[in-house]
């Protein structure tokens, strides 16, 4: 034994012995503390956003809310673009709740082809009813929308038919799909052969990607009896109806007045689908082809002058963050609102409603 381990004491030695099992425990201790913190900071952040989200998800319940409260007051027996709940800023814009606020508004091409918005909600009858328009109607919308030539549209439209019917025969010879299409994808499905029960269930039908989708949604809907109002459908909806293009611009000069701006107190407005033919013509001059065409599509009942059910876009936001409007680029330094709905910091509500607030359709952002 050495000289210097015969000089250190055992009470030494236990003293020593302590000193190094506090420092361990205290480097356990603070490892278990800095885990510990992590956690319970990661925690409150998932509690901040989850209140977050959850306060977002209210304010913009409230822009439907005030939605289904502005069709419970119209009582009109028909509708058209000028009324309280198409267009109206001073409802639907800018709705401050506690430390929130939301719009409401929806986008459509004007007359120009132009993007635009309004603060309001749209009618489910000024689009084409993809549950019920036959084969040529949705290929007429598809060329118009999507700019496909004649053969690229009708398979579009043979394809959309055939998910959609009862039977399992090809619409058209080439170019649709039927069970045995989609049961030799990588990811085989069964053709549905029903109805469309959701919007983005035509994302499984052949032909189908999402840029195509957001072109079509605008100008589609599943709601509704299939008929068209007049009073409110966009030039791509009466071009999908077969109404040629100079019989289009008399039924818009005729909507929108003397100021010919639509969506303006002025606007004049189709009664009832049977005065169809006699209103514009005592406005305007109809060559006799032009009569014959458009009293062709009342009496087949594409024609409509009343809406039943409502498209919604609540969008809602705290604090600081800017709704940008769907027609409006951000300013330096902001992020679209698309950006926005994608990383939660606004949301997006969209719902389909009827004229007895009931909700027939909720999709969450």
């Amino acid at each position: 034994m050495s000289l210097e381990r015969q000089l250190i004491s055992p009470q030494a030695e236990k003293k020593s012995s302590i000193l190094a099992l506090t420092l361990w425990a205290l480097c356990l201790l603070s490892l278990l503390g800095l885990y510990l913190g992590t956690g319970v900071r990661q925690k409150m952040s998932l509690v901040k956003r989850l209140t977050t989200g959850d306060s977002l998800y209210y304010i913009a319940d409230v822009g439907v809310k005030a939605a289904i409260f502005e069709l419970l007051q119209d009582e009109t027996a028909q509708d058209f673009l000028s009324e309280r709940w198409s267009n109206n800023p001073d409802v639907f814009k800018d709705i401050r709740v506690g430390a929130g606020r939301c719009n409401v508004y929806y986008e459509f091409l004007n007359r120009d082809g132009l993007r635009r918005q309004r603060f309001g909600i749209v009618d489910e009858e000024s689009k084409i009813n993809i549950n019920k328009a036959e084969l040529p109607v949705i290929e007429r919308l598809i060329r118009e929308v999507l700019n496909y030539d004649e053969t690229g549209s009708q398979e579009l439209a043979a394809s959309i038919v055939d998910w959609r019917d009862s039977d399992s025969f090809l619409s058209i010879p080439i170019g649709s799909a039927e069970d045995s299409y989609y049961q030799n994808l990588k990811q085989p499905y069964d053709c549905k052969d029903f109805k469309f029960q959701e919007f983005r269930e035509l994302l499984l039908v052949k032909g189908m990607d999402e840029e195509i989708f957001e072109k079509l949604r605008g100008f589609i809907t599943i709601f509704g009896e299939g008929s068209v109002n007049i009073n409110t459908a966009q030039r791509q909806v009466f071009s999908a109806l077969g109404i040629a293009d100079e019989l289009l611009e008399k039924i818009f000069l005729y909507r929108a007045g003397k100021d010919e701006k639509e969506d303006t107190k002025d606007d004049q407005i189709f009664d009832i689908p049977s005065n169809i033919v006699a209103q514009l013509s005592q406005y305007v001059s109809l060559s006799v082809d032009e009569v014959a065409s458009l009293s062709n599509i009342v009496s087949r009942g594409l024609l409509t002058t009343y809406s039943y059910n409502f498209m919604v876009n609540s969008y809602a936001a705290m604090g600081g963050v800017r709704l940008t409007g769907l027609d409006t680029q951000p300013a330096a330094g902001e992020e679209s609102e698309a950006a926005a709905v994608g990383r939660g910091s606004v949301k997006q509500i969209t719902c389909v409603v009827n004229r007895k607030a009931q909700i027939l359709y909720w999709h969450e952002n």
